[in-house]
């Protein structure tokens, strides 16, 4: 997870720099951005449920590779729609390895899922951390195709490792085979509540992301700065993220949401007003314990409103 995450998220304080050598548009970026997200929305809609159906190793493995040759695209880019090309193979990689782990996790320990996920998502905010953190600061000496190709290598490396070492759990054979989309569980209304809780948390994330390097470049933030700020953000999520799944465990992922939205908008709307690098990136560490209630508990709603075989 540390890995497909870390690579996907290289990209984004490389922006202020492949803008300027690239002549992209600030409009492009956003559109970079889009195409990793959406393209992993779609690899999630419709093959997250074959991780339910025993193909949890062959999906981490094609995840990563895919990274890895999205990390090489990177690095050949020399217009906007290259880069948007390859953010969206990212995209389908990060797509096929998130539910493949999350489903293989809530499944090893059902009633333990709410720390389960917080765990992944430490995981993943830790990947989130350390890719930018890397880029940037390996920025200062070498340029971005360069950094674009370290980390296509390291991408490559997790996926060789993901398939010698991860194992899954042999299936019941008298247990039912999944079926091969899952929109049928949209008919429970604990689902669809679960979706909504996810929605919250995303949409506002999704809106800012690909903005976040650029605003803080305005603010006349160095290039280390950005980076760090996706390092700094990282902490308190992966501080938080695990007793806020114990508390969803406990309490239910619901009422563990509700304790974090409510800071997480002020926060959002703060960043609005702000005028200093520095205090954006303190507001970012506040805003991102509150994610880490409110994320993990979206995410523990959904794992409590399904039965763990279609937890992926």
């Amino acid at each position: 997870m540390v890995v497909a995450a870390g690579g996907t998220m290289v990209l984004f304080p490389l922006f202020p720099a492949l803008q300027e050598s690239l002549g992209l548009s600030t409009g492009s970026l956003g559109l970079v951005a889009a195409a990793g997200f959406g393209a992993a929305l779609v690899t999630e809609l419709l093959l997250a449920p074959q991780a339910d159906r025993g193909h949890v190793r062959r999906m981490a493995v094609v995840a990563l590779t895919l990274v890895a040759l999205s990390l090489a695209a990177s690095a050949l880019a020399t217009e906007a729609w290259h880069l948007v090309a390859a953010r969206a193979v990212s995209g389908v990689g990060l797509g096929l390895y998130l539910p493949a782990a999350a489903g293989l996790l809530v499944r090893l320990a059902p009633l333990r899922a709410g720390e389960a996920l917080g765990r992944l998502g430490t995981a993943e905010l830790g990947g989130l951390a350390i890719g930018p953190l890397l880029a940037s600061a390996a920025l200062a000496w070498t340029d971005p195709a360069t950094v674009f190709a370290a980390a296509a290598v390291l991408a490559a490396v997790g996926a060789v490792v993901v398939g010698v070492r991860l194992r899954e759990p042999v299936a019941d054979d008298g247990a039912p085979v999944p079926p091969a989309l899952a929109f049928d569980l949209l008919r429970s209304r604990r689902v669809l509540g679960a979706v909504v809780l996810a929605v919250a948390v995303y949409v506002p994330i999704g809106a800012y992301d690909a903005v976040w390097p650029r605003y803080l470049a305005d603010l006349d933030a160095s290039t280390l700065l950005i980076g760090l700020s996706y390092a700094l953000f990282a902490l308190p999520f992966m501080v938080v993220a695990t007793p806020a799944g114990r508390l969803a465990d406990r309490i239910g992922g619901g009422a563990t949401f509700a304790r974090g939205i409510v800071a997480l908008v002020l926060l959002i709307a703060a960043y609005g007003v702000i005028r200093h690098p520095g205090l954006a990136t303190g507001a970012g560490l506040v805003e991102s314990g509150a994610q880490a209630f409110a994320a993990v508990g979206a995410a523990a709603a959904m794992a409590q409103a399904v039965d763990p075989s279609r937890a992926g």
